[in-house]
């Protein structure tokens, strides 16, 4: 069976949010990612307001992703459960993804999303980012080191 592997130089952020704290984290990641590489592709959305095909296409494009949620219910949120689940009907090959997200009492988030991604096939290159409630200035200096981390990590 011929499989074919399809990868631009792209890499797709997704990410749902309750209170805003994790498009913070989304937005200033993708500002990381975009000081250390220029010339990378990247998408950035929030799946809450985007079409969940235009995602799935991209996501089909990306070298890489970079999927967050908060935390609820020590689970994540059911756009990204359910974003998760047809990620892994999917079975894309030979991609590589990391995690983020907010949370305020447990923050299971980030190892859901990543059990998820492993299962999906994703090679997950790191532990994730979690910051504790909304972002403050120090969380915010994070993400963006964690972007510059993840464009080398995502290569």
């Amino acid at each position: 069976m011929l499989r074919v592997i399809y990868q631009e130089d792209q890499i797709t952020i997704v990410y749902d949010t309750m209170w805003n704290g994790t498009r913070v984290m989304a937005e200033n990641i993708a500002q990381g990612i975009k000081q250390a590489d220029p010339k990378v592709n990247l998408k950035l959305y929030n799946l809450a307001k985007s079409d969940r095909n235009d995602v799935m296409t991209e996501i089909f494009k990306s070298k890489a992703i970079v999927v967050g949620s908060p935390t609820i219910n020590r689970g994540v949120l059911t756009s990204i459960a359910g974003m998760l689940e047809e990620v892994k009907g999917l079975k894309f090959r030979n991609k590589k993804a990391a995690v983020f997200g907010c949370y305020g009492w447990s923050g299971e988030s980030v190892k859901v999303i990543q059990a998820q991604l492993g299962a999906a096939g994703f090679q997950v290159a790191d532990d994730g980012l979690r910051c504790l409630w909304n972002p403050d200035a120090d969380s915010i200096a994070n993400c963006v080191a964690y972007g510059k981390k993840l464009a080398r990590l995502l290569k």
